[in-house]
């Protein structure tokens, strides 16, 4: 319109009489009336609805491939009672209908969870799944899919705004107290909100607008549907005397399962104190269950339904898991990932990862393509989530662990714990860059503290290998051993480990045992050397890099 209002007009006018008005007709639908750039239609079957709306989509894109000068239209249907009068229909049906459909974006279609129950079966069609969204105006929080034709390449979208995993924390149910002291259970929840809304992997319902729902009859479910989430954070809070317990349970409504349970001690005076620290413990205890959970979720899907959330999801688990077809896989996971939101950050932060894995453990045959790709990705991320700490520690570790840029790694590791303080990939990350730099003590604090922010974690053998590092470093030998043994008994593949692991059993007179391990190491890795290994390994003082090399070879690994 701005560049050529007439024209534009003329042409959109030629699209309601040539292709729209007959094919709602068509369709059994009818023309309610005309919103000026755009029509609000009403059909009696919902199946009518989404067949007309993937078949205009289907056909407009057909007659202008490359979209050219054509019009390209955005579509929303949502199911539901009207309010009917001669020239219009009203009500929360069709308010729900509008808002969805700027989510749309050219081309596409946004449906809700309802229109998607009721035709999924009798339809064929590509979804994906957008979560829960927050419509203007709309109280309640509205499921929604984006759609498109077989035809068509399937919809993409954000999954920013959409599906993260979401969460509502309950107010506690006071056994033993006073009314008068609902503010101590009102604290802890807000505290608790605070510390989750913190996670950036997450979605948080204010506590605001849960303080509604103390009543414990309320069935779990129907809070859930009212709130627009799929997980529940409820407890109690007892006191005797000047004690009080709080035992907290996070619930998946929709497997109406109770993923974790843990209770708390403190008395009154303390309170203050620690519920702070409380309600983190909470908060990084419920995430490795909910990340489980997901994932789980996400495995249920046959793989045509899945989203990208679902395929980042699939690719970290078998990233994690470090064997060649895993490695494999996860890269084209993550690659579809992209496909489908091609600005979605943690994908490209979880691919720049996947390269530090594939030059850590040994199977780049290019250290300088592969590094810099790995620098490329890690930006990219960076470009559409700039304050994210999953990607500006990923950012930092490329930066010093590929390109010996210690400074530039420590200000992306500074940023990412000043925006998060209680990101734990972040600490622990961190703590190998120190390692590089001879900073022992330092190491050890910061990767004893990643590890107290996610000791639950699933993959916590990541962080926990940056101990063994860190006390490398330190020369606290025995304590090198103890995690580096750790994390070999959880991730035997992990060939960065039993690196360090067998140059710590020879720092602690344990020769035997570190050629056992140097042998576990070449079984995983043949083609290793300490000498092309030292030509791009990051230690900064030559003289401990030299020493190095030295344990390594006398664990049994070859020159």
């Amino acid at each position: 319109m701005g560049s050529d209002e007439v024209g534009t007009h003329k042409r959109w006018m030629s699209l309601r009489a040539d292709v729209l008005e007959p094919r709602v007709a068509s369709f059994n639908g009818q023309v309610i009336k005309s919103t000026g750039d755009g029509l609000l239609l009403e059909f009696g079957d919902p199946v009518d609805a989404i067949s007309f709306a993937l078949d205009t989509q289907h056909y407009l894109a057909e007659i202008s491939p490359d979209g050219g000068d054509a019009l390209q239209l955005r579509m929303s249907a949502n199911v539901g009672d009207i309010i009917a009068e001669s020239d219009d229909i009203y009500g929360d049906g069709v308010n729900i209908a509008a808002r969805l459909q700027e989510f749309a974006g050219p081309g596409g279609i946004v449906i809700s969870g309802a229109i998607h129950d009721q035709v999924k079966d009798h339809l064929r069609y590509q979804a994906a799944d957008l979560g829960f969204l927050t419509l203007k105006n709309i109280e309640r929080r509205i499921r929604a899919f984006k759609i498109a034709h077989q035809g068509l390449r399937p919809p993409t979208i954000s999954v920013a705004h959409a599906l993260k995993p979401s969460v509502a924390v309950l107010p506690l149910q006071m056994l033993g107290l006073d009314p008068k002291d609902t503010y101590l259970s009102q604290g802890i929840i807000h505290d608790i909100v605070a510390s989750l809304a913190g996670i950036r992997e997450l979605f948080v319902v204010s506590s605001t607008s849960t303080l509604g729902f103390n009543d414990p009859a309320v069935d779990p479910a129907t809070i859930c549907h009212r709130l627009g989430v799929r997980y529940l954070v409820t407890g109690t809070l007892t006191r005797q005397g000047e004690q009080l317990r709080l035992r907290v349970q996070l619930i998946d409504v929709d497997t109406r399962s109770m993923l974790w349970t843990n209770q708390y001690e403190a008395s009154i005076a303390q309170l203050f104190n620690v519920q702070g620290e409380i309600a983190t413990n909470i908060a990084y205890a419920l995430l490795p269950h909910i990340h489980i959970s997901e994932l789980k979720h996400a495995e249920r899907k046959i793989p045509q339904s899945m989203n990208a959330y679902d395929l980042v999801l699939q690719g970290m688990y078998r990233l994690y898991r470090l064997g060649h077809d895993d490695m494999i896989a996860a890269r084209v996971l993550f690659e579809r990932a992209l496909q489908y939101d091609p600005q979605y950050a943690a994908a490209y932060a979880l691919m720049a990862k996947w390269y530090i894995l594939h030059i850590g453990e040994g199977h780049s045959t290019d250290f300088k393509s592969d590094s810099e790709e790995a620098l490329r990705l890690a930006a990219r991320a960076l470009e559409f989530e700039p304050s994210d700490p999953v990607a500006l520690a990923i950012f930092g570790h490329i930066n010093s662990f590929l390109f010996a840029a210690y400074d530039r790694a420590l200000d992306a590791f500074d940023r990412a714990i000043w925006g998060t303080p209680n990101s734990a990939i972040a600490w622990s990350l961190s703590a190998s860059t120190y390692c590089y730099l001879g900073d022992g003590p330092r190491a050890v604090a910061r990767a004893s503290y990643g590890i107290s922010l996610s000791p639950l974690d699933p993959y916590a053998y990541f962080y926990q290998s940056a101990l063994t590092n860190a006390h490398y470093t330190n020369e606290t030998f025995d304590d090198a051993v103890h995690w580096g043994t750790k994390v070999m008994a959880a991730a035997p593949r992990f060939a960065a480990n039993l690196r360090l692991l067998a140059a710590s059993l020879v720092a602690a007179g344990s020769l035997e045992r570190a050629r056992e391990v140097g042998a576990a190491h070449m079984r995983i890795d043949p083609s290793f050397s300490v000498e092309k290994y030292c030509t791009w390994y990051p230690i900064k003082q030559p003289d401990r890099l030299a020493l190095l090399a030295e344990r390594l070879i006398e664990a049994g690994l070859p020159r």
